[in-house]
Formats: structure tokens, C-alpha cells, sequence
């Protein structure tokens, strides 16, 4: 169990469980986890909507509001405008890591050690991009996910910190392999048969015509799609849900671990990061002092403007009153970003 204090602020620490409380604090949180079950069935679309739904519900963590999905008045084209985005600075991330990691490999040394390590590399750099996705997703632009130095120096502040979320990443994997495996396993030992009758007809195929051998090869094909489809359409969507459960938990993990950066206090994209945030249980706040964690109510963050222009807040989500609607910080009526079309002011 998390207890609600544990949800304030900055904590280094049991990523995963206040994740979990997170998505799991309104009732029908299986709701919208179904639906982008569904969702992602869809082609392009359906991922990208899933995929800007899920950053833009972490957006609101990494703001300080603790919130579950929203359930109610979701915008689908922001969300797969966001999806967009995301999808971008990830290809980006990973070509630009598929070329280094190619020209590293054919070193002699270097890429022998490489090869060692590339599965735990891998895992580490999906985090990473996903930190980058974030900080686009902030500032709802493409290019703040793209700025190297900033996203290292976040990075390379607390690698302890992702490397516990590459952890919950890595086990989930383990866990929707299990399931993959014990789910298919019947399904395979049920078209065995198959296989051997097809294995026998072409022994016997030099006899046959070609049209014959054309018919009995679909026939054999039809066969085994029929014996493994329902099963397979089960694996898919059963995929589909814990993948889902997996990538809300994940990627609202890494919005907890960037609230160490303060981001309500974020200026331009290209300003430097404010002050760090320290876990409350490393300081000892004496009387009168600041107080470290990140307040609730967000009060102003980095929204990109002009150059010529002075830093303004950046688009700020508000912390709902109720569990499945996000209410304004003024109104308290609206709904607003990141699942509506525009910021508050």
C-alpha cells in the first residue's frame, strides 16, 4: 500500500507502487485500459492516440498532480497529436543510437564488449528515450525532446533512479513472455498434426501436379490458421492489455522521476534546468525554510516562446477535484491539457 503522502512531491524510490496507486486510485481505472486494448487494434491511429494518451496522463505526474487516466471529456486528436510527437523523437533517439551502436561494432574491441551488454544497453535506452518523449510531451514541441546536453544532464543526475524503472521494465517483459509462452504452447502442440500430413504430401509431391501441390498447401495453411487463430486473437489482445497496464506504469514512473527537475519551474526549451529537487527524507527542513518537494499545485513551467520574447509559464496541467475530470487551477470548471485543445493561461 501507498500512502497518500508518499505522493507529494519528489521520492527516489518505489517507482513502481506509486505508480501503480496512481493509476489505480479512481474507481473504473480498467475502464480506459480496456478501451486502449481496443485502440490499439487499430492501425497507426489507434497507437498513436494510445500512445499520447498514456504521455499525456504522465505529463500531468511529472507536473506534480497525482491523478489517475482520465476516464471523461479525453480529446482523441490531441491525444494522437501527441502520440505523433512522441513516435518522432523516438525514431529519432533510437536511429541516432542505431548509428552510433553500428559504427561502435565495428571496432574490434569496443564491439565485442558491446555485444555483452546489448541487451541491458537496449533496455537502459528505451528508458531514455522515454525521458526524452517526456520532455516533449511537456512542452508539447518535437525539438525539446531532441536537446542531447539538457536530457543528459538529467539523465546522468540520478541513473540510479532509471535504472530502478529498467528494472520494473525488464521484470514486465519476463512476465509477458511467461504469459506469451503458456498461452501459445497449446496452440502449437495442437497443429503438429497438421505439419505432419503437410510434411507426408510433399514427400509425395514429384507424383503431384503443380496445381495439386498448390491446393494442398493451402488446404494445409487453412488448416493450421484454424486451429491456432482463436488462440492467437486471445494472445493478441491478452498482449494488448498487460502491454498496456506496462506502459502506463512505466512511462508514469519516469514522469515521478522527473520531478526531481522541478518542472513547474522549467523556462524556454533551451534554458538551462532549474535547481534540483531533493527527496524530502534527505533534508532536514528547519523552520522558516524552503520546503523541497514540488508543490501540488503547479504554478508556472515552461512553455517555449520566442526567443525575443521573456520566459512565460509553459503549459501547465491543473490538479483535479474530481477522479475522473481535470479541473482548471482557475476555474476549477474546465477541462484542460494535456487531453484538451488548449492550454491555461
Amino acid at each position: 500500500m501507498v500512502d497518500e503522502s508518499e505522493l507529494a512531491g519528489f521520492r527516489r524510490d518505489r517507482y513502481f507502487a506509486r505508480s501503480w496507486a496512481l493509476l489505480t486510485r479512481d474507481r473504473g481505472w480498467i475502464k480506459p485500459v480496456l478501451l486502449m486494448t481496443v485502440a490499439l487494434l487499430v492501425p497507426i491511429a489507434g497507437i498513436l492516440g494510445v500512445a499520447g494518451y498514456i504521455y499525456e496522463w504522465a505529463r500531468l505526474t511529472a507536473w506534480g498532480v497525482n491523478a489517475a487516466p482520465k476516464q471523461r471529456g479525453v480529446r482523441i486528436g490531441e491525444c494522437i497529436s501527441s502520440g505523433w510527437r512522441v513516435f518522432v523523437v523516438c525514431f529519432v533517439w533510437y536511429a541516432g543510437f542505431s548509428i552510433v551502436s553500428g559504427i561502435l561494432l565495428q571496432v574490434p574491441v569496443i564491439g565485442d564488449l558491446l555485444e555483452l551488454v546489448w541487451a541491458l544497453v537496449s533496455a537502459c535506452f528505451a528508458v531514455i528515450a522515454v525521458v526524452a518523449a517526456m520532455r516533449a510531451t511537456i512542452y508539447q514541441k518535437i525539438v525539446p525532446g531532441l536537446r542531447v546536453p539538457t536530457i543528459w544532464k538529467m539523465i546522468s543526475h540520478d541513473p540510479a533512479g532509471l535504472a530502478r524503472i529498467v528494472g520494473i521494465e525488464i521484470l514486465g517483459g519476463v512476465l509477458l513472455g511467461v504469459i506469451t509462452t503458456i498461452v501459445l504452447l497449446p496452440a502449437l502442440f495442437g497443429i503438429i498434426p497438421n505439419l505432419i500430413t503437410m510434411i507426408e504430401y510433399l514427400e509425395y509431391s514429384s507424383v503431384l501436379s503443380s496445381g495439386m501441390q498448390a491446393r494442398i498447401a493451402i488446404q494445409a495453411v487453412f488448416s493450421m490458421l484454424s486451429s491456432i487463430g482463436p488462440t492467437l486473437i486471445v494472445l493478441i489482445l491478452v498482449c494488448s492489455f498487460i502491454g498496456t497496464i506496462l506502459s502506463l506504469v512505466c512511462v508514469n514512473a519516469v514522469a515521478l522521476w522527473m520531478r526531481q527537475f522541478n518542472v513547474a519551474a522549467w523556462g524556454r526549451d533551451e534554458d538551462p534546468l532549474p535547481p534540483f529537487v531533493s527527496d524530502p527524507r534527505d533534508v532536514a527542513p528547519q523552520a522558516g525554510s524552503w520546503q523541497y518537494d514540488v508543490p501540488q499545485q503547479p504554478v508556472g513551467a515552461a512553455s517555449p516562446v520566442e526567443p525575443q520574447a521573456a520566459p512565460s509559464p509553459a503549459p501547465a496541467p491543473s490538479e483535479p477535484q474530481e477522479p475522473a475530470e481535470v479541473p482548471s487551477t482557475e476555474s476549477h470548471e474546465e477541462d484542460v491539457t494535456p487531453f484538451d485543445a488548449e492550454d491555461p493561461k
